[in-house]
């Protein structure tokens, strides 16, 4: 996202999701799958990529805002999310574990909210990124139902068509400019496309294949850390002592909440899932 500037980061956002769509799309037609979906499904995909596109447009502007890490580190806030609404909507039980990871990465939100910062784009960049975890929240919830009963790579599909949709809209409702960026900006956007968007996602899926959800789960927490040692060293953020203590905290409350199990009352297991950025 930095990397792709001056091109705005919702229209950034706009082409990761145009350029995913058309290659997932690519490979649908040459493999000639066909491609259905059931009513509530259908209904339920297009939902989800609306919140994803809402998610993709806060988050992205939160990147050119405040740090890469700040971002990415709250951004990842949203298992706690899932699990709030698992429990209070959904009616499953807490488990110690999760509450004590939720108190602990609140409590380093917190902390790294208070920091001395040097403009007020460093806040507001920080709240958009914990409002994109709570659309990416909703992103997950209504993927869970969709995903009853269809294929991967179609639901894929017309999710990130309905993404596309929301973050061009949004694009175009600020007055931003969707051409005339330099060779850089159309390279990264195609990188985010196919590294972020499509190896990140199907990278998942496919190690959910051979590991538990919560090994999957606590090694994603890997995110945070490798975007930041990358801000350091690509884009000369340095981290301050009081930042990394900060972001400890979130990651052990996060690793905490998203290792623990919440079990439905009839005894259902209920894992919530970390994102895939």
């Amino acid at each position: 996202m930095r990397l792709a500037l001056p091109a705005p980061p919702v229209v950034t956002g706009f082409y990761r999701m145009l350029f995913a769509t058309l290659l997932v799309g690519a490979w649908l037609a040459v493999r000639r799958e066909r491609v259905s979906f059931r009513g509530r499904a259908a209904l339920g995909s297009i939902a989800a990529g609306a919140f994803l596109g809402l998610d993709l447009a806060m988050w992205h502007t939160s990147i050119v805002l405040t740090s890469v890490a700040m971002a990415t580190l709250l951004v990842n806030t949203t298992p706690l999310y899932v699990g709030l609404w698992a429990a209070l909507v959904e009616r499953v039980r807490f488990e110690t574990r999760f509450l004590l990871g939720a108190l602990l990465a609140l409590a380093g939100t917190v902390l790294l909210l208070g920091l001395p910062h040097g403009s007020a784009g460093d806040v507001r960049g920080a709240a958009l990124a914990l409002a994109a975890a709570l659309c990416y929240a909703g992103y997950l919830l209504l993927m869970r139902a969709a995903r009853r009963g269809t294929e991967t790579l179609p639901l894929l599909l017309l999710t990130s068509a309905s993404a596309t949709a929301m973050l061009g809209l949004a694009a175009a409702l600020q007055g931003d400019a969707f051409a005339g960026f330099p060779a850089g900006s159309w390279g990264s956007m195609l990188g985010a496309a196919v590294l972020s968007q499509l190896g990140g996602q199907m990278g998942v899926i496919w190690s959910l294949r051979y590991l538990p959800a919560t090994v999957t789960s606590v090694a994603l927490l890997a995110q945070p850390v490798g975007t930041a040692l990358l801000g350091w060293w690509l884009l000369g953020e340095a981290i301050t002592g009081i930042e990394a203590l900060g972001g400890a905290v979130v990651l052990t409350g996060i690793s905490l909440a998203s290792r623990s199990t919440l079990a439905r009352p009839e005894g259902e297991a209920y894992l919530p899932q970390r994102p895939a950025r």
